[in-house]
């Protein structure tokens, strides 16, 4: 999760989403420094209180950023923040004792995630940690934590002032990490499956019509003398279902899709009308005679009606993959 200032991404908060196992860290906290040439580096903190709900407060805090930004967090914000957030070395702690060891691996994953399944404050994000990618230059690696982390932050800048695809951007960038890629969901289109409307005729005392549809003595319509006609109107809710499948890649580069389900659900206003032309002319009921029927001439609009005015929400989360 980014937390950007002026356009540009100041640091990244990773959140835990499978359940954590003993100590382990559940909220890791990538931050950016600029130093006085302009270079730019990261650090890594964690935060040991498990309630990733306190440490979205904690950053909150620490960044001063402003209440708008609440709803952009996936998860609900705490009243009481964490405490201060401490330096991680790859994946542990700084002043754990098993840090130093830590630093020195090669290749840290397998040890990392060992202290994970045993309950160790620890926490391995392998993709955010950098990938040992040899180079034809020795010692160097192609995709240190420096270089994802700038790929990632460049992705998001682009789609937030640019509008650009930020997921392209930063695949982009990634290329010579060949076993990276940054983790995004693409939401398909919204596609109606089917709607359902209830009505109730207005004027009966059940439903309140606005103004322009109201003037009809209860259950008797309304007459329009224009056209010869007695106008019923209805107010109707109106239920409407979706789907739409969704894609996501994953830090591994694979890909997955799931379908979502979601409604709607909105009042609309529709009328029946009953004409009442003759060869002899407009021969009208007499006043407070005419019934009006159920139900408008329209009872279900369906999909694809005019009267959806509402984008869908309430979509059911997909699987994890």
């Amino acid at each position: 999760m980014p937390t950007l200032l002026d356009g540009k991404v100041e640091s990244f908060l990773a959140l835990r989403e499978a359940a954590a196992y003993g100590e382990n860290l559940t909220t890791v906290w990538y931050r950016k420094v600029t130093a006085a040439d302009s270079t730019e580096s990261w650090e890594s903190e964690a935060f040991t209180e498990q309630d990733q709900s306190k440490a979205i407060r904690a950053v909150k805090v620490i960044l001063a950023l402003a209440d708008s930004t609440d709803s952009a967090w996936p998860i609900a914000m705490a009243a009481v923040a964490a405490a201060e957030p401490e330096s991680v070395i790859k994946g542990v702690l700084e002043t754990d004792a098993l840090a130093p060891l830590v630093a020195a691996l090669e290749d840290p994953q397998p040890f990392v995630e060992m202290l994970e399944h045993a309950g160790w404050k620890a926490a391995w994000i392998g993709p955010l940690e950098g990938v040992a990618v040899a180079t034809a230059e020795p010692g160097v690696v192609a995709c240190p934590q420096d270089v994802v982390l700038g790929a990632i932050a460049s992705g998001v800048e682009a789609g937030a002032s640019a509008g650009a695809d930020a997921e392209a951007v930063a695949f982009a960038k990634l290329q010579a990490c060949w076993n990276i890629c940054l983790k995004w969901t693409w939401e398909g289109a919204p596609t109606c499956t089917g709607c359902r409307a209830t009505w109730t005729l207005c004027g009966t005392g059940a439903s309140d019509c606005p103004a322009g549809y109201a003037g009809q003595p209860a259950g008797n319509g309304r007459t329009d003398l224009s056209q010869c006609a007695v106008l019923c109107w209805f107010e109707g809710t109106l239920n409407c279902t979706w789907t739409r499948t969704n894609t996501k890649r994953n830090w591994d580069c694979t890909l997955c899709t799931w379908t979502q389900t979601g409604t709607t659900s909105e009042t609309i206003y529709s009328k029946s009308t009953k004409y009442f032309n003759t060869p002899s002319g407009c021969n009208m009921p007499a006043p407070g005679t005419y019934t009006c029927p159920a139900n408008p001439d329209n009872p279900n609009p369906g999909c694809g009606s005019p009267h959806q005015t509402q984008r869908p929400g309430g979509w059911i989360p997909g699987p994890p993959c």
